[in-house]
């Protein structure tokens, strides 16, 4: 049997999720394991390891909004399966979470899982983070390099808004991140530790 990782999560991200909240996030699982990965948005090898590696990875992007409301809007670019995008959204229920991806037989699948899930909050469409503009919250995993993530962030967020970036899985960060601007937080629920990229755009934009 898993061990229970709720208290666990809910302590270092210091959210509350509710039981109702933490089932959708198991269906997800089971989506991913279904259909994501049948269909090829994951690999096989990923079926064991769908609940660390992907959904408490996702979650993690959240603390990127630690000690503030989240935004009432948030753009997951380069969304792929749904990750970090649908967890964030089973975690916000206020806000509106657009999972974007280049490809429209992605976005086909996403719309499923959108449907699957019963999420009101989210929704699927095609289309490139670089042509995006006023975007209050952007998160980003595993879609570019940290320099060219961090440039699109800079043109893409309006004042005041955030974008998380996900950087690595290694035991230890990369010092040459740090001079990216921003601020590197590691992620010690997951094992490898992760390590995220929160910025936030200057208000007098």
């Amino acid at each position: 049997m898993k061990p229970d990782p709720q208290p666990q999560i809910s302590k270092w991200l210091r959210v509350d999720l509710c039981a109702e909240q933490w089932e959708v996030l198991r269906e997800f699982e089971r989506w991913l394991s279904e259909e994501a990965i049948p269909a090829g948005l994951l690999s096989p090898g990923e079926e064991k390891r769908i609940w660390t590696r992907h959904i408490v990875d996702s979650l993690s992007f959240s603390v990127g909004w630690a000690g503030d409301p989240p935004p009432g809007r948030l753009m997951d670019a380069g969304s792929g399966a749904g990750l970090p995008g649908i967890p964030l959204a089973i975690a916000f229920p206020q806000t509106t979470v657009t999972l974007l991806d280049r490809s429209v037989k992605r976005v086909r699948l996403l719309r499923r899982a959108i449907r699957v899930l019963g999420l009101g909050n989210v929704e699927a469409i095609a289309g490139d983070i670089r042509e995006q503009r006023a975007c209050e919250g952007v998160v980003m995993r595993a879609v570019l390099g940290p320099r060219e993530a961090v440039r699109v962030m800079g043109n893409v967020l309006v004042p005041g808004g955030k974008g998380v970036i996900g950087l690595a899985h290694r035991r230890t960060a990369d010092p040459g991140w740090r001079h990216l601007g921003g601020r590197v937080v590691q992620v010690p629920v997951l094992d490898p530790s992760g390590w995220l990229l929160i910025m936030q755009q200057c208000g007098d934009q």
